[in-house]
């Protein structure tokens, strides 16, 4: 039988390694914190977006990490070697959430943004599928993608309202400004996956 969505929650924070967690949510908002090279520098700069919540949330970052994803698996240009920059786990009014974000400069690649958020979507389905196996504890996770970016002109690949990639709708786009202000609840993406 499934557990409630805070029981879930609070075992699937406790069996995710302590190193992925780049922000814990103690303070009601979680900060994605991103080392990038500006355009036409050669000095990393770093990005920082900080997204308040309601309920309970923590952050990891799946991107950006030597070691293979599953340590038993070939990493070399397998599909289990794309990642994600953040995942971002919530638990809010009786659901558990995941949060995908990509987080580019300018480029709006579709192919690699789509590819990266696939396999962040799969991690959350093998994750939810490795605790369960082990430990019987189950719960749907509902994934939400994200792509954000300093883009200023993104609208030759998106869609007709200039929100979502137009190669993958499930995926909404945002340029880095429009995120101050909101929060996570309020990140607009009609395209929910349960995993």
């Amino acid at each position: 039988m499934p557990l409630d969505a805070t029981s879930y929650f609070d075992h699937l924070r406790a069996y995710i390694a302590p190193a992925y967690v780049v922000d814990d949510g103690t303070t009601g908002a979680v900060s994605l914190v991103e080392k990038y090279y500006p355009e036409g520098s050669t000095k990393k700069a770093t990005r920082k977006v900080i997204l308040p919540f309601q309920g309970r949330a923590f952050a990891i970052k799946l991107d950006g990490r030597k070691e293979s994803l599953f340590h038993f698996l070939d990493d070399n240009g397998k599909q289990w070697s794309k990642r994600c920059d953040f995942v971002v786990f919530q638990c809010f009014h009786r659901h558990v959430n995941a949060f995908l974000f990509e987080f580019k400069s300018r480029s709006l690649e579709a192919q690699s943004i789509i590819d990266q958020l696939k396999a962040g979507v799969s991690w959350c389905a093998s994750l939810r599928r490795v605790i369960c196996q082990y430990t019987g504890d189950d719960r749907g996770i509902r994934v939400r993608k994200f792509v954000v970016t300093e883009n200023e002109n993104p609208s030759p690949y998106l869609d007709g309202a200039g929100k979502y990639l137009a190669r993958d709708p499930s995926i909404r786009h945002y340029h880095y400004d429009q995120l101050k202000g909101l929060t996570l609840d309020t990140l607009e993406n009609g395209s929910v996956r349960t995993v």
